[in-house]
């Protein structure tokens, strides 16, 4: 789906940004805690292919690269360590060093501004998200667990209008409801750990900060007195059964606000690691894929049940994907090379997709039934990695694109989900 004057109606941004300058009609300027000036633009680019977030500050001697936080409509939380100073190699930047910026990418009217005191606060970048208000106010959220008990938060708000923080102790005064089947307790579910945030709006602002193993945890922020509530997401029953480590969730499950429901995507691998073969860029024993799938379910209640969700709307088996011959045979195509890859014919191309390793599914925004998903050739967090977009409906990998080398193979964090405000 396009939008006026073709630009893209949803968004992928790369969560690792850029240093350099890549001026446009989306540039915005600023000025650093320091007294430096900052030049930030954004590259859309229409998905699969990631938008890129490009930092560009001359006086400064030293600029790490960006990191994008979170993103909703036109608006970019990130963090960077910028510095007037030589900084020795050894550094390692932490999250008082950086400055922290909101970015309004509009392109009739880019802002970009500081928040100076973010950065002591102490949030992690997964605790953090965005309430968008109207054409030029915005709410930033971070829901922190309670120092005293896993059964408090603290919530931390900050509105543009006063342009100052706010804390409250938060009880969860609906918790989600009891599991539906038996869990151990040596799992991690019995307690929320924050994987992302979502924006779902509406009058009193909602939010949910999503453990994807578990749950959520909707909060309405821009009431006098917020509370919290749980709603339940289903279990990763596989993971249960077999008595497996859960791991890092978004490696597995995605979730987003699609045409005003809850969408939720769950990637099942069947895979084994080889211990005796540990790879010397990752340090992770590589990975054997034997197959996966990947199933989706919606909820449009948010009500605290699992029966909310159902059963999976669609299961999509690896061995189904349809695969066009043009796709595979296209130079810039290299996933599916055949010349690389020494792919001959279609059962060829079929082991052979069986095989990727595949992670961090996401919903397409534009309720098309459309995932995107990473893919590597042999091994997990490679550092060549490629984005699908995978249509669930018709089976069909509708297009891919090389995502390029990220700079951390053991970082997988790789793009960030939204629709531009003027879609929205």
């Amino acid at each position: 789906m396009a939008t006026e004057a073709g630009r893209p109606a949803s968004l992928l941004t790369a969560v690792e940004g850029y240093v350099g300058d890549r001026s446009n009609e989306r540039t915005a300027t600023g000025i650093t805690r320091k007294g430096l000036s900052i030049k930030v633009s954004l590259l859309a680019n229409r998905p699969p292919q990631p938008s890129k977030l490009w930092v560009h500050c001359p006086e400064a001697v030293h600029v790490d690269t960006p990191r994008v936080l979170c993103t909703a409509g036109d608006l970019i939380l990130f963090r960077v360590d910028v510095s007037p100073d030589c900084v020795p190699d050894s550094r390692f930047s932490m999250r008082q060093d950086c400055d922290y910026f909101l970015y309004r990418a509009d392109p009739n009217s880019p802002v970009l501004t500081l928040l100076d005191d973010m950065r002591t606060r102490g949030f992690e970048d997964n605790e953090i998200g965005i309430l968008p208000r109207g054409l030029h106010h915005y709410t930033i959220a971070a829901l922190l667990p309670g120092p005293l008990s896993f059964k408090e938060f603290v919530l931390h708000l900050f509105h543009s209008e006063t342009s100052s923080w706010s804390s409250m102790v938060l009880p969860v005064a609906e918790p989600q409801v009891e599991f539906d089947c038996f869990i151990p307790t040596n799992t991690d579910l019995y307690y929320h750990y924050t994987s992302n945030v979502i924006t779902i709006g509406g009058e009193h602002g909602t939010m949910g900060w999503v453990d994807l193993w578990r749950g959520i945890l909707l909060c309405d922020v821009l009431r006098e007195k917020p509370t919290l509530r749980g709603i339940p997401l289903p279990l990763p029953m596989e993971h249960i059964t077999a008595g497996k480590h859960l791991g890092r969730a978004m490696d597995c499950r995605g979730i987003a606000v699609v045409n005003g429901r809850l969408k939720l995507v769950h990637l099942d691998i069947n895979a084994s690691y080889d211990i005796n073969i540990i790879d010397p860029e990752t340090e992770h024993p590589t990975m054997l894929v034997d197959d996966w799938a990947i199933s989706s379910w919606s909820n449009s209640t948010l009500e605290n049940s699992y029966e909310a969700w159902g059963e999976p709307e669609c299961t999509v088996q690896a061995d189904e994907v349809a695969i066009k011959t043009d796709m595979i045979s296209q130079p810039t195509g290299m996933l599916l090379l055949p010349s690389e890859e020494g792919v001959e014919n279609p059962e060829q191309e079929a082991a052979y997709f069986q095989r990727l390793v595949m992670s961090d599914p996401s919903p397409s925004l534009d309720g098309d039934g459309v995932v995107y998903l990473i893919a590597a050739k042999e091994k997990s967090y490679d550092q060549k990695s490629w984005i699908l977009a995978l249509d669930m409906n018709t089976k069909t990998l509708q297009s891919v694109v090389p995502f390029g080398t990220v700079e951390d193979p053991s970082d997988p964090v790789v793009y960030c989900t939204s629709r531009p405000a003027s879609n929205t």
